[in-house]
C-alpha cells in the first residue's frame, strides 16, 4: 500500500518534509532515467530484488535496504515474485545536510542490523497517517527525522555485488532502438532503459561502438527503409520515412542519400 501526503503550506518552513510512504508494498518493476524528485529510503521485507545505478548492480534481499538520492538514474525490480518493501519519501532545505552527518552521504544499497528500527517507524507513519488531526504536517516531519536519526546507527553500506556488463548494456540499448526506430526516441529514454545517466551512456556507446547512439539509430532507420522500400513498392517515400520515424520527408531523403550515395526513389528502382 502506497500513502501520498498532502503537507500543508508550512512544509515549506521546515527542514525535513515527508512526501510519500509504502508498507508491504509489493514492488513493481521501476526505471527512472530522471530520478525522484525526493529522497528514499527502502528496506526489503520478503524475496529478493536487483538495484542497477551507475553501471552497477546490486541484489536486496530481506534485512537489506536502499537510499536513493534524487534526480539519481535509476532502475530497481524483482528477482522472486514475493519481493515487498517498505518505503518512504521525504525532501527539504535540510535534507543533504542532515543525511550528511548522518554518514548517509549517497545512493546505495544498506545492511540493517536492527530491521525492527525501520519496521516500527514505517508503522509509525502509518499510525499517524489513519489519526484524524490538525497539525499533522509537523508531526511528520518531527518522525521523518526520528526515523533517519534511528536509522544512522544501524546500517551498513554494501558494495555493488558485481558491475553491469558493458556489452550487455549496449545491446539491450541496440535491442531497443530495434524495437522502437518507427518512433522518435530521445536519449533521455534510452539512458532510462539501461538505468544510467543521459552523458554516461552516450560515453560508453561511444567507447564501444564507435559511433554516437543516434549515428547508431539512424543506420537502424535507414536499414529498415531500404528493406521496406522494396517489400513495399505500392507505398509512397513519405510513407516508408514516417514508418521508420523520420517526420520529415526532405530530412530522410537527405540522410537516406548520404547513407546510400541515391535517393530513395532512385534505390528503390534500381532494386525494386
Amino acid at each position: 500500500m502506497i500513502y501520498q501526503i498532502h503537507n500543508s503550506p508550512d512544509q515549506y518552513t521546515l527542514p525535513l518534509a515527508l512526501h510519500l510512504f509504502g508498507l508491504n508494498h509489493r514492488q513493481e518493476p521501476i526505471r527512472r532515467p530522471h530520478g525522484m524528485l525526493c529522497y528514499q529510503w527502502f528496506y526489503c521485507v520478503n524475496g529478493r530484488g536487483e538495484f542497477i545505478v551507475n553501471n552497477q548492480r546490486s541484489i536486496i534481499s530481506e534485512g537489506q535496504g536502499l537510499l536513493i538520492y534524487p534526480r539519481v538514474s535509476h532502475i530497481y525490480q524483482a528477482l522472486t515474485p514475493d519481493w515487498t518493501v517498505h518505503f518512504f519519501g521525504f525532501g527539504g532545505p535540510l535534507c543533504q545536510e542532515v543525511l550528511t552527518v548522518l554518514q548517509m552521504h549517497e545512493t546505495g544499497v544498506y545492511h540493517f542490523s536492527r530491521p525492527e528500527v525501520f519496521i516500527d517507524h514505517i508503522r509509525r507513519l502509518h499510525e499517524l497517517h489513519q489519526k484524524k488531526c490538525s497539525g499533522k504536517t509537523r508531526e511528520y516531519s518531527k518522525e521523518c527525522y526520528a526515523f533517519l536519526l534511528d536509522l544512522s546507527s544501524c546500517i551498513t553500506r554494501i558494495n555493488p555485488s558485481s558491475y553491469v556488463d558493458a556489452d550487455d548494456l549496449i545491446t539491450a540499448v541496440i535491442f531497443y532502438m530495434e524495437q522502437h526506430y518507427g518512433r522518435d526516441i530521445s536519449l533521455d529514454e534510452l539512458a532510462g532503459v539501461v538505468g544510467l545517466s543521459k552523458e554516461y551512456l552516450c560515453t560508453l556507446f561511444k567507447k564501444t561502438m564507435k559511433q554516437t547512439v543516434m549515428q547508431y539509430l539512424l543506420t537502424i532507420r535507414i536499414s529498415q527503409a531500404r528493406t521496406l522500400l522494396i517489400r513495399f513498392p505500392e507505398k509512397k517515400v513519405q510513407e516508408i520515412a514516417k514508418l521508420c520515424g523520420f517526420e520529415s520527408p526532405s530530412y530522410f531523403g537527405k540522410k537516406f542519400k548520404q547513407e546510400t550515395g541515391m535517393t530513395p526513389d532512385a534505390f528503390r528502382k534500381k532494386l525494386g
